[in-house]
């Protein structure tokens, strides 16, 4: 990092965001507090038109946002497109998407958990007692929860539901302050 900037957002974009925001903030309380009268394809639809208004204002970011490097600005329009992407399979193949995504899930903790504990027992010697404990002991839990998704994939589904319901609020939190402030703050 060699210092932060701050860019002024155009008026239209932040009125773009503060919608978002507050779309992406009520669609996450939907689904944490309606987990008992929504079906799973339900959880799943809210997942995926957020994930759509989510992937249009990446677009809208790359394209409306003059003030950032062009290199910035093409990466936040493939992400927009990607996520826009992911969703649309999602709308067509939701059984599918949720298994692939429990998979995915399932492999990557597993995959970290892993990489955890090598380094930490190889490198016993370069972290100090209280982080090499850590260390070791995040990939334990990481490694038990993988195991976990890919022995219950039910509790798979949970769990992507949550980790994404929290990213949304996190997400439509942070869309609404760079909406209200009017300029975003860009560290490179």
């Amino acid at each position: 990092m060699t210092g932060s900037t701050v860019s002024a957002v155009p008026t239209k974009l932040r009125a773009f965001q503060l919608i978002v925001g507050a779309i992406c903030i009520i669609l996450s309380i939907l689904i944490l507090t309606g987990s008992k009268y929504l079906g799973t394809y339900t959880f799943l639809f809210f997942i995926e038109i957020t994930l759509l208004i989510l992937g249009a204002e990446r677009i809208a970011s790359g394209v409306r946002s003059p003030s950032i490097k062009r290199s910035t600005r093409i990466i936040n329009i493939a992400i927009g497109s990607g996520i826009i992407g992911i969703a649309i399979l999602g709308f067509f193949t939701p059984t599918l998407t949720t298994k692939y995504l429990i998979l995915l899930l399932g492999f990557g903790l597993l995959a970290n958990g892993v990489v955890r504990i090598v380094d930490g027992f190889r490198n016993k010697d370069v972290y100090e007692t209280s982080t090499l404990l850590f260390r070791i002991g995040a990939g334990i839990v990481s490694a038990a929860v993988a195991i976990l998704v890919l022995v219950f994939p039910v509790f798979g589904f949970i769990l992507i539901l949550l980790i994404l319901t929290v990213a949304l609020l996190i997400t439509g939190i942070e869309l609404i302050v760079v909406g209200i402030r009017g300029r975003q703050i860009k560290i490179l």
